[in-house]
């Protein structure tokens, strides 16, 4: 019984009505025929019909409030397991909230190994441009294609997030400011490099913004992401102000 209700629950709702109404009716007719032959020693047709009223009449009220009920349920326990997800589903990477479950306990580790961090924030560039110009599909490819990049070039160790949109977060594990260096400098060869061998009718671009966790001066994963993505935007209006500043005449 429940099989078949689950199949018919999401099609159509009022296929369960019926067919409870079916099962009550018929349920009623033989507890009606056995009571008529007890009662009168013959089978009521009054009995039949005021059963057969009563169990639509039950049905009709009953099975359509436990529908609602049961689709409310159904409803509170997938919201509940989409908030327990904690991978992105288009990337595979972490989502928003399966990076602040790892970076928090990170924070803590580098808080008692008395370890820096640096959180790097990164914004693709001309996103909507790919989406505008080429459709959602290739905009969606682009960001699958990013994500692997990251997954494909860093430690298994290091926490790689999309946080929404256009936007990831990279967290190496271990990285002194010679090390970020390096990170930086590998980012931007690999975006160079996949750009060079690609086929596709769009390049990949990003801009980065860096935080620095001081374990002498903490913050909250919040407040790092905060810093990380204003100086992202300083970073990219600062190019933005460069490509379009006029050529000075020497003269």
């Amino acid at each position: 019984m429940k099989t078949i209700a689950a199949r018919l629950v999401p099609k159509n709702p009022w296929n369960l009505v019926w067919l409870a109404m079916g099962i009550a009716i018929v349920l009623t007719l033989l507890v009606n025929i056995v009571q008529g032959f007890v009662w009168y020693q013959h089978l009521s047709i009054d009995l039949l019909i005021i059963g057969t009223v009563d169990a639509i009449l039950v049905t009709l009220v009953v099975t359509p409030i436990a529908i609602k009920l049961g689709l409310m349920e159904r409803q509170r326990v997938e919201t509940e397991l989409r908030a327990l997800t904690v991978t992105d589903d288009l990337t595979g990477l972490n989502n928003r909230r399966g990076f602040f479950m790892l970076a928090e306990q990170l924070l803590k580790m580098a808080s008692r190994s008395q370890m820096g961090l640096y959180l790097m924030y990164i914004d693709l560039d001309y996103f909507k441009k790919i989406n505008d110009t080429y459709g959602h599909s290739e905009g969606d490819q682009a960001l699958k294609t990013f994500a692997k990049l990251l997954k494909d070039n860093y430690r298994e160790s290091d926490i790689i997030a999309r946080m929404g949109g256009d936007e990831f977060v990279l967290l190496p594990v271990g990285t002194s400011q010679d090390d970020i260096e390096v990170i930086k400098m590998r980012f931007n060869k690999l975006i160079q490099r996949f750009n060079e061998a690609q086929k596709k009718p769009w390049t990949l671009s990003a801009t980065i913004g860096l935080a620095h966790y001081d374990v002498k001066d903490p913050c909250s994963i919040d407040e790092l992401l905060r810093r990380a993505d204003t100086e992202m935007y300083l970073r990219r209006e600062k190019i933005r102000t460069e490509k379009t500043r006029p050529l000075q005449n020497n003269n």
